[in-house]
C-alpha cells in the first residue's frame, strides 16, 4: 500500500535512530546465538548502548543538534525534505557503531565490514609438555574463538563468571555434573543427531535427500552442506560423516573450564581431554578432517550459515598460521 497524505514523512532523527537499533539489534541476536554456551557472554543493555551512539553521533557529526532541529522545522509536522535519505557517512557510522558493540560483546570479529584474521595468543612460559600441549590442541577452535592462549589452560575469564555460565548453560555445578556433561558430549551431544541425518544424505546422496521431506535436523545439515560446497570449503566427496569434533572441541574446554571452577582436579583435567583426543583419533586421520567436522557441526548446531562461516575462518587460520599448534604438532605425533 502507497503512503497516504495522512502519513507523515518520518524524522530526520527517528530514521537515524531506527536504522542504529536495527543494526544493533541484529548484531545482538547474532552474536547470542554465536556465544551460546561459552563463558563471558555479557549481554549489553539495549538503552545504554543507545545513549552510548548518541553520544558518538555527537562527536561524528558535527552540529547534530542544530541539524536536527533545522530539519524538524522543514516539514510539517516535523518531517524529512522528500527524497532526503541518510547519507553515506552516516550509514558507515551506523554500521561502526554496530561492529563496535559487536567487539564488546567478546571479540566476535565477523561484525566486520571486512573479514579479519584470527590470532592465535600464546604465553609461550614453557609450563606445559608436548603431551599436554597436544591435549590442548583439540580445544583450539574455542581457544581462538575466544582469543585465549592456546599453549595455557588458563582463561580470560574470573572464576565467578565461569562458574555462573557452567551453571546456567551446561547446568555443571559440581564433580558430578561435570562427568555426566563429558559424558553426554561424547555419547549423545548435539552430534548423534546430526549424524544420522548424515549417514542418510551419505547413502542417499544431497539431490536425493533434498528434494525429500527431510526433518528439522536433516534440513540443517542439507543446508550446512550445500554452502560448504558452494563456498568450496570441502568437496562432495569431503562431507564428513560426523560432527562429533565440534563436541570434542567442546569437551577439552569443558574439563579446563571446571577445573578452573575447582570441580575437578588437574589429573581429571588431563583426563577429561585424553578421552577426547582418542575418540578424534578414531574418527579422523588429520587435523584438516578434524577441522572440517567442526565446521559442520558447528553450522548445524542452530542451522545457522554464519555459525559455519565463522568456524571455517577460525579453522583455516589454525591450519595456516605458524603460531597454531595444529601446524606444529603433527596429528599422528
Amino acid at each position: 500500500m502507497g503512503k497516504t497524505d495522512n502519513q507523515p514523512e518520518a524524522n530526520y532523527a527517528e530514521i537515524l535512530k531506527a536504522a542504529q537499533e536495527q543494526a544493533l539489534k541484529a548484531t545482538q541476536e547474532q552474536a547470542q546465538a554465536l556465544f551460546g554456551n561459552i563463558p563471558g557472554f555479557q549481554m549489553p543493555g539495549l538503552e545504554d548502548l543507545q545513549a552510548q551512539i548518541q553520544a558518538q553521533m555527537q562527536a561524528c557529526v558535527p552540529g547534530l543538534d542544530q541539524i536536527q532541529a533545522a530539519q524538524t522545522a522543514m516539514g510539517a509536522p516535523g518531517g524529512m525534505p522528500a527524497g532526503m535519505t541518510l547519507s553515506e557517512e552516516e550509514m558507515k557510522l551506523n554500521m561502526k557503531l554496530a561492529n563496535d558493540y559487536a567487539q564488546a560483546l567478546g571479540g566476535y570479529q565477523q561484525a566486520d565490514l571486512e573479514a579479519e584474521e584470527w590470532e592465535i595468543e600464546r604465553a609461550g612460559n614453557g609450563q606445559l609438555n608436548p603431551a599436554q600441549l597436544r591435549l590442548l590442541a583439540f580445544g583450539a577452535p574455542l581457544f581462538v574463538y575466544n582469543s585465549e592462549q592456546v599453549d595455557s589452560y588458563g582463561s580470560e575469564y574470573d572464576t565467578d563468571t565461569i562458574k555462573d555460565q557452567m551453571s546456567d548453560w551446561w547446568g555443571i555445578k559440581d564433580h558430578a555434573t561435570t562427568w555426566q556433561t563429558v559424558r553426554w558430549l561424547l555419547e549423545e551431544g548435539h552430534h548423534a543427531e546430526a549424524d544420522e541425518a548424515l549417514r542418510i544424505l551419505h547413502e542417499k546422496g544431497l539431490e536425493a535427500v533434498t528434494s525429500g521431506t527431510p526433518g528439522e535436523k536433516m534440513q540443517d545439515v542439507v543446508l550446512i552442506c550445500n554452502l560448504m560446497l558452494q563456498q568450496e570449503y570441502c568437496s562432495a566427496a569431503e562431507i564428513p560423516s560426523t560432527v562429533i569434533a565440534w563436541d570434542l572441541v567442546r569437551i577439552v574446554n569443558v574439563a579446563r573450564w571446571t577445573h578452573l571452577c575447582g570441580y575437578i582436579s588437574v589429573d581429571e583435567m588431563w583426563q577429561i581431554m585424553e578421552i577426547a583426543r582418542k575418540e578424534a583419533m578414531q574418527h579422523f586421520s588429520s587435523w584438516e578432517e578434524y577441522g572440517r567436522s567442526f565446521v559442520l557441526g558447528r553450522g548445524v548446531w542452530h542451522g545457522e550459515p554464519e555459525d559455519c562461516e565463522t568456524a571455517q575462518e577460525i579453522i583455516t587460520t589454525l591450519l595456516r598460521s605458524a603460531q597454531s599448534p595444529w601446524t606444529q604438532i603433527p596429528w599422528n605425533e
